[in-house]
């Protein structure tokens, strides 16, 4: 058993929301969840950490929500030199994101009908923020050649294609094409669509 705090803190959040996934929320008892993580079943170990099963998956979305505050400053740090290297570059680092963030995604898949407030939690501290960080890539780094209201076509349809790879990755297993294959192909239809829009305004 590992005896640092913080860690078995996290190793607790991380196994509940694999379980939480896998059963839904109701279908994983606290004995579950702390067997997992390495603890005694039934033993109090959850306990000394969170209040409740719903505390844990609170911490749960925390954490994402944690991971989402590091996202903006990155993203007002690009340099705008290159924007296919700089595309590439998001492309990737949200990949990463999106694949942390599944275990989350099949709870609320599983149980937000049961939890309205799950649902609405995630869409207005996670979904939401993610399509405004997304606009506010394509609006630096293009921002300059497309309209407002092209800049939120671009945006919607640049996540919803990430979002859609890990989805069906996570549902069906490997995708038939590899990441980086996949982001080339995401940050030529990008730059494709941009630079279309700026031959016809000019």
């Amino acid at each position: 058993m590992i005896s640092n705090e913080p860690g078995t803190r996290e190793r607790i959040v991380t196994q509940a929301m694999r379980l939480f996934a896998e059963r839904g929320f109701r279908g994983t008892t606290v004995g579950d969840i702390e067997e997992a993580a390495g603890l005694a079943r039934r033993a109090g170990g959850l306990y000394k950490h969170f209040r409740s099963k719903e505390e844990v998956l609170e911490a749960g979305i925390e954490r994402h929500v944690g991971e989402m505050d590091v996202i903006q400053p990155a993203i007002e740090m690009l340099p705008l030199g290159d924007p296919r290297a700089e595309l590439m570059l998001v492309g990737r680092f949200a990949l990463q994101e999106l694949a942390s963030e599944m275990p989350l995604m099949k709870v609320v898949q599983k149980d937000g009908d049961r939890f309205p407030e799950l649902a609405a939690t995630v869409r207005e501290r996670i979904i939401t923020r993610g399509h405004n960080q997304a606009r506010t890539v394509v609006t630096r780094l293009l921002g300059g050649v497309l309209s407002e209201d092209e800049t939120a076509a671009l945006a919607a349809v640049a996540l919803g294609s990430l979002v859609g790879y890990r989805i069906e990755e996570a549902m069906f297993g490997p995708r038939p094409v590899g990441e980086e294959h996949f982001l080339e192909a995401w940050v030529d239809v990008i730059m494709s669509y941009a630079d279309q829009r700026n031959g016809v305004s000019a």
